[in-house]
């Protein structure tokens, strides 16, 4: 059964009011990837407070945190936004991903390690190619903890860096589920050979080539969510011809507007 929690969290026991920082700081960080605080939104602190039962000095230090990592930013006279997921952002984690994870080919991975990560990818294979809501879950949450894996043994800055931006990932991965174009799982089998067979440079062309697979991917769903956002809302044939009517016996007709001199 597929793992939930990280295997690499610490397993430090915290000071009480520490911990309650570290649990307010987790619970906002999965709501804002989660979207269920939606891209763009504005909040405010004793909104959190109520809505999550969480304290409000754990939520401020929660936003602030969150804010330093780029999925908050605070507004004076309205609240703490939601950073919207925009063009910058998604070029931003891209190209982050791109100079950072070819890194993670050079990795070695012990007896353990090689052994989790056979079973993390047995755990993709068995929902590969399906789209059921529950399937797209398990296969992300078993790529995430593949890749969670790999770095574990990098330095301290590119755990951290990487960390914030598959963050990032995850949130726009899981905003273009809920507009109804998710992003297919990658097919993490090549990349896993490679690093079994200490193969470096075949780890590095099967992590540049899914990163290329995930840009068109991601392109292709922002467009097709565009193209969905500016279609007109149907009509009954009914109502539009009420409303012709109506137009054409009470409401009167616009002039047009003049042109200008360089128009004309």
């Amino acid at each position: 059964m597929l793992d939930t929690s990280s295997p690499f969290a610490p397993s430090v026991t915290l000071p009480a009011a520490e911990a309650r920082m570290d649990v307010a700081t987790r619970r906002l960080r999965k709501a804002v990837i989660a979207c269920e605080l939606a891209p763009g939104d504005f909040i405010h602190e004793a909104a959190l407070v109520e809505r999550f039962s969480l304290g409000r000095a754990g939520i401020r230090v929660a936003l602030t945190a969150l804010s330093g990592e780029g999925f908050v930013s605070r507004h004076a006279r309205q609240g703490w936004r939601i950073a919207p997921v925009d063009g910058a952002l998604i070029e931003a984690m891209l190209d982050g991903r791109r100079r950072l994870e070819p890194s993670l080919a050079a990795q070695r991975l012990n007896g353990q390690a090689r052994d989790l990560l056979i079973s993390l990818l047995g755990v993709m294979e068995s929902v590969f190619g399906r789209s059921e809501p529950a399937a797209l879950a398990t296969a992300r949450l078993a790529e995430r903890q593949l890749r969670d894996l790999l770095v574990i043994s990098a330095g301290a800055f590119t755990r951290r860096w990487l960390g914030e931006i598959w963050d990032h990932t995850d949130r726009i991965l899981r905003l273009l589920e809920l507009a109804g174009h998710p992003v297919a799982p990658p097919d993490r089998r090549a990349l896993a050979a490679a690093l079994i067979a200490g193969d470096a440079d075949a780890a590095r062309f099967a992590i540049t080539q899914e990163n290329e697979r995930f840009a068109n991917a991601l392109a292709h769903g922002f467009m097709a969510m565009s193209a969905r956002l500016a279609q007109p809302a149907a009509r009954s044939a009914r109502r539009r011809t009420a409303r012709s009517a109506t137009a054409t016996t009470d409401t009167p007709i616009p002039l047009p507007i003049p042109l200008s001199k360089e128009q004309q």
